[in-house]
């Protein structure tokens, strides 16, 4: 009798094993003849699958995470998806959907376990590598909220997958930072956020810090609470800091700021202007921006798309002195320019 219910056991197991397979190669064969964007299940589970229009297998594409936040099921029609990207940047998009009742979401990096979701979004991940032709080294996660928490997880659990990611009010384990050393990472969050507080933000940028780290950024919206993802599609330089990352690549400083030139203007500032170094010249040149120092103090960043500052707080019958460097998309800094010191009278 027991020999009876182990065999039927395994039949079962067995039957269940080649179930699963099935559905896994009948996905794998559907996105391989995917264009745009589909939503694909595994059992239950639900994750927006976006191929470009243009995918040619010859080619090898960045893959995209995306984890949402809490209820915010609907990310259907992402910037991933549209114009300029799609033709300029064209990538593969995984937008995995979490229910409102699953309670442990993403998951997060006070738990080194991977919530089942997360572990349906790997699964969805191995069979869009097995469809399509993806670039190992340019996988790159973001999140939101509940999503942000997920995305610390992800890190934290998988530090060498991912070649850089941004996270938008989220919220971390500080002692995960040593594990972020080494991915390119940019941190959102508003300054009046009412659901999930800034110093987690705050927290975990110094603690990046204090570990050795120096590829981290922290933007900061003043007065701004928890619709953080409002204000980040201003930022000219995320997407295109986001896919310059790759993993194994080694970068140098970029080269020295061009015709630096400080004056006077008629409302008695300072007017600053120069040439940054040309990225045809040289990869690592890609700027992506500038800082301005005052008296030796850093008194701006001024991203790429801007090559002129003015200095409308500077004091009358003061002699300033004013030098620039520039900022790659690598965290490389070039030397300061030499200084020009200029009297306002």
């Amino acid at each position: 009798m027991k020999t009876l219910i182990t065999l039927i056991v395994l039949v079962v197991l067995v039957a269940a094993g080649c179930e699963k397979k099935s559905t896994s190669n009948i996905l794998v064969e559907e996105i391989t003849k995917q264009r745009g964007y589909s939503d694909r299940f595994i059992e239950n589970f639900r994750c927006g699958v976006f191929v470009p229009p243009s995918y040619n297998s010859n080619n090898k594409y960045p893959l995209i995470i995306y984890l949402h936040g809490h209820t915010d099921t609907t990310t259907w029609n992402l910037r991933w998806y549209n114009e300029p990207l799609v033709s300029t940047n064209p990538c593969v998009v995984l937008t995995p959907k979490c229910p409102v009742e699953e309670i442990y979401g993403w998951g997060d990096s006070w738990d080194p376990r991977t919530s089942p979701m997360m572990a349906k979004v790997y699964e969805m991940l191995e069979i869009v590598e097995d469809a399509l032709s993806i670039d190992p080294n340019r996988y790159y996660i973001h999140g939101t909220s509940m999503g942000g928490i997920g995305t610390y997880g992800a890190l934290g659990n998988n530090p060498e997958m991912f070649a850089a990611a941004y996270i938008e009010c989220g919220a971390g384990n500080v002692e995960i930072a040593p594990l972020l050393i080494n991915i390119p990472l940019w941190l959102f969050h508003g300054s009046e956020d009412n659901i999930v507080p800034v110093h987690f933000a705050r927290e975990m940028y110094e603690a990046v810090h204090n570990a050795g780290g120096t590829q981290i950024r922290y933007t900061e919206y003043e007065g701004v609470e928890h619709n953080t993802w409002d204000y980040t599609p201003n930022e000219t330089t995320l997407i295109p800091w986001l896919l310059a990352q790759r993993k194994g690549i080694t970068h140098n400083v970029p080269e020295n700021i061009q015709n630096f030139a400080a004056n006077i203007n008629g409302q008695g500032h300072v007017f600053l202007e120069w040439d940054v170094p040309g990225e045809e010249v040289a990869p690592d040149n890609k700027v992506w921006f500038t800082r301005i120092y005052r008296n030796n103090l850093l008194l701006a960043e001024v991203y790429n798309n801007q090559t002129n500052f003015t200095d409308s707080l500077a004091g009358s019958l003061i002699t300033y002195e004013y030098r620039i460097s520039a900022v790659n998309y690598y965290f490389k800094e070039s030397s300061q320019s030499p200084g020009i010191s200029l009297y306002i009278p």
